[in-house]
C-alpha cells in the first residue's frame, strides 16, 4: 500500500500546452465552419503543417485569431 501525502494530493497535474490543432478542433474555437479551414489551409492562405493526411494549424495562430460569432 502507498502513501500520498497532503502536499501530492492538493498539487494539480500539470498538463502541457498545445502545439497544434486539428482543422475540426481549430473550426470549433474559431467558430467557422470546417470548410473553410480546410479551404484556406489547401490554398495555403493560413499556417499549417500536414502530417500524413492530417492538417495541423499551430495553436499559436488559432489563440491569436479573433473567434467569430455563431450564426443560425
Amino acid at each position: 500500500m502507498t502513501t500520498t501525502s497532503q502536499s501530492e494530493m492538493n498539487t494539480p497535474a500539470v498538463t502541457p500546452r498545445r502545439q497544434y490543432y486539428r482543422v475540426k478542433d481549430a473550426a470549433a474555437v474559431l467558430g467557422v465552419p470546417v470548410r473553410t479551414l480546410y479551404h484556406l489551409a489547401e490554398t495555403e492562405q493560413i499556417p499549417c503543417r500536414r502530417l500524413g493526411s492530417v492538417i495541423l494549424i499551430p495553436a499559436t495562430w488559432v489563440d491569436r485569431e479573433p473567434a467569430q460569432p455563431r450564426r443560425r
